[in-house]
């Protein structure tokens, strides 16, 4: 029996966690390899998790730069940070390598990569670690330590920049965007009257999305459902400042498990410009238009979507009425070139491909 250890992060977004969990359940096909996740911020004790893992929600919530401001330190002071990290999760990592006994590690969080490699560097274990990176374009410096065995990018565009950061560009392969297999093959919803628009923004609800839902409620006649993700804060302001002044046209939720059907049964997703939840809406098949981003990883996103057709971009909430209006337009002549775009640029179920892919690596990596 092959042993892969998947590291990845529960709470600093949704993604990583999301992605872990795609390539969890396409691996599971593989009698021979038994695979256990962590959460790599878990190694911690509990006040370094909290202060590490936790407050990542709050910072993106914040108005103004400071999600900004914490990414730009993060790239400066790169080798302290590490090193801190490192100490941080020594005693349990290497109790965890000791008992568990994986022949390969899997990190699809960047902050598990250099910090990993270091500990057993040190303890003299030589795993094989392989990276997956989960942003489409801005991939960081965290990615490029020369000693990871294989760098999985998964875009065109995050292919181009790791080769352009790494020194030997063969470690580094192209793979798709892994999507949870619950955003496959979703029933088609019962038909609806009116346009019925779904915004999201991340699991914790950040960016401007009270402006937004204002815009779409004050100037256009749509129904909106806004996913608040575990921003209970941003849920209930929500439901005070326009429940009852658009009864009936307003739904603020919370967290939703299987958001794959909320989504699915809307006529245009406005989404910030995540790699996983606009990721989902190309397999759903799901128009959309992206209004915001972290700054960061995020910074291109907008680009690489809307040059490949599969979304539109509109960052200023008083624009979006009519962003939406000439969409619809023509008979919806442009959520149709949108519809086709998404079948084009995601054909296949990429999770499963690399989930092939590792199953090859492992033995060979493991020699």
């Amino acid at each position: 029996m092959r042993k892969l250890l998947i590291i990845t992060s529960m709470y600093t977004g949704h993604g990583h966690k999301s992605i872990a969990e795609a390539l969890d359940e396409r691996l599971s096909a593989y009698d021979d390899i038994e695979v256990k996740i962590i959460d790599g911020f878990a190694l911690m004790n509990r006040f370094e998790q909290y202060m590490a893992e936790y407050t990542y929600g709050p910072i993106t919530r914040i108005p103004g730069k400071a999600w900004e401001w914490n990414f730009k330190a993060g790239e400066t002071f790169r080798k302290p940070v590490i090193a801190v990290v490192a100490a941080m999760i020594k005693t349990r990592l290497l109790a965890l390598l000791d008992s568990f006994q994986p022949d390969a590690i899997l990190s699809v969080h960047p902050i598990f990569v250099g910090t990993v490699l270091d500990v057993m560097q040190e303890a003299g274990k030589n795993i094989p670690l392989i990276a997956h990176e989960v942003d489409l374009v801005d991939i960081t410096q965290y990615w490029f330590d020369p000693r990871i065995n294989r760098v999985l990018a998964p875009s065109q565009e995050a292919y181009d920049c790791t080769i352009a950061n790494v020194d030997d560009p063969g470690r580094v392969m192209q793979v798709g965007f892994p999507v949870r297999s619950r955003f496959f093959n979703v029933p088609a919803p019962a038909a609806h009257s009116g346009v019925v628009v779904t915004v999201m923004s991340g699991s914790e609800g950040s960016g401007s999305i009270r402006a937004v839902v204002r815009e779409l409620l004050k100037h256009t006649d749509v129904h909106v459902n806004v996913v608040c993700g575990r921003n209970k804060k941003l849920r209930k302001k929500l439901k005070k400042l326009f429940g009852e002044k658009y009864h009936g046209r307003l739904n603020a939720l919370g967290f939703i498990e299987d958001i794959q059907n909320t989504m699915v049964a809307s006529d245009l997703l406005i989404l910030r410009a995540s790699p996983n939840a606009a990721m989902e809406a190309v397999v759903l098949n799901v128009p959309m238009i992206l209004f915001g981003r972290l700054a960061g990883q995020e910074l291109h996103n907008p680009d690489v979507l809307v040059a490949h057709g599969v979304a539109k971009y509109c960052p200023e909430p008083e624009k979006l009425p009519d962003c939406i209006r000439s969409l619809f337009a023509n008979d919806g002549a442009e959520l149709e070139a949108m519809r086709a775009a998404q079948k084009k640029y995601a054909p296949v179920d990429s999770a499963a491909q690399t989930a092939r892919l590792l199953n090859d690596l492992i033995p060979s990596v493991k020699n």
